[in-house]
């Protein structure tokens, strides 16, 4: 465990150093230098200005590299794959998923236009890690199918791997408690799987009530890191449902739809602090009152930092006012895909009050 930890502490050294190497400039501006490249690998892309972004169109990339991607009206989620890389987004969330690995950077998001999907030029030398020349309203880059460290990550996916309890037990064991003397609740509905009818779906998570948990939970409570990682989204910006009519209009969609859609899903988790751990773990802290101002993307994060306070965000006690549902929501993904999907209910359980309460 020490090796691994060690290794990873190197590793997502790696990731923030590439991830604020470049900064995104204005088009027109040059960067970088390409003159003694052969034309044969240089590719080019027009960018365009959208609102305060300078972006270009996903669909040109892979006009001009070979891969492919896909957009999922449904979800607004895109999916591309690039020299063995897969990278996904949600239009709403900025963060980058690299198989399985979310990156420290908050310069890539999804950008709509007219139905049309866009990417900011920081996708191309901040993930890609590309050399890029801008001019004239277009960015030039050379391409080999090689790119930089930050594109080398090689993982395994969660259900290629043969999982029982103990062995999901040591894997995340490293995880403390996100609320000091709190126990886990075994409440069939604050655990993973339970049924959400309000929004079509099912829960993801684990629900932190202080009823439930043996611990007085306030607006003042403070949420902990659990271990150390790296902040890979903060919502400092967040903006809460205007009205619950609004939130209703949401979940109508959900009901209509039968299902769920990612990005508003992410919307009703409320305000959130994503941290990516050691061995492709990462959490999502929602539901969120607030966040300390200091806290932010990039950051090395351990078991003792305060990454929030616990709120209720993204409910509808948030939209009426009333101080209801207040908890803390967590989700464990390990490379990607939630950890409980290869377990039965009670499995879960176990596995939860052995890693939290033990």
């Amino acid at each position: 465990m020490k090796r691994s930890f060690i290794l990873f502490g190197i590793f997502m050294l790696l990731l923030i150093i590439s991830c604020n190497t470049n900064k995104e400039e204005e088009p027109g501006s040059h960067e970088g230098s390409l003159d003694q490249i052969t034309n044969e690998t240089l590719k080019e892309l027009q960018l365009k200005r959208i609102g305060e972004n300078t972006v270009f169109h996903v669909y040109d990339l892979f006009e001009v590299v070979e891969g492919e991607f896909n957009f999922d009206e449904l979800h607004r989620s895109l999916t591309m794959k690039l020299n063995d890389q897969t990278y996904k987004l949600v239009d709403g969330i900025p963060v980058v998923e690299q198989n399985g690995i979310y990156l420290p950077t908050d310069e890539i998001f999804i950008v709509m236009d007219n139905e049309k999907v866009y990417l900011p030029k920081a996708f191309l030398d901040i993930v890609l890690g590309l050399e890029v020349d801008v001019n004239d309203n277009k960015v030039v880059f050379q391409w080999t199918g090689e790119t930089l460290p930050t594109s080398s990550i090689q993982t395994t996916s969660l259900v290629d791997e043969e999982w029982d309890v103990d062995k999901m037990v040591d894997y995340l064991s490293f995880l403390k408690k996100p609320i000091q003397k709190a126990e886990v609740s075994t409440i069939p509905n604050h655990l993973p799987g339970a049924k959400r009818a309000y929004r079509n779906g099912h829960h993801e998570g684990i629900d932190w009530y202080g009823y439930a948990t043996g611990q007085h939970i306030s607006f003042d409570t403070a949420v902990l890191a659990m271990a150390e990682g790296v902040v890979v989204r903060v919502d400092h910006d967040y903006e809460e449902y205007t009205t619950a009519q609004v939130r209703n209009k949401d979940l109508s969609l959900t009901a209509e739809l039968g299902e769920t859609p990612q990005y508003i899903f992410d919307r009703l988790r409320g305000r959130q602090v994503w941290i990516q751990y050691e061995k492709g773990v990462m959490n999502r802290f929602a539901h969120l009152d607030a966040i300390p101002e200091t806290l932010h993307v990039g950051d090395v994060v351990n078991s003792e930092t305060i990454i929030g306070y616990v709120g209720n965000s993204g409910t509808s006690g948030a939209v009426n006012g009333d101080g209801s549902e207040l908890h803390l929501h967590q989700d464990l993904l390990i490379y990607g895909e939630l950890f409980w999907k290869p377990f039965t209910l009670d499995e879960v359980k176990e596995i939860l009050i052995r890693v939290f309460n033990d």
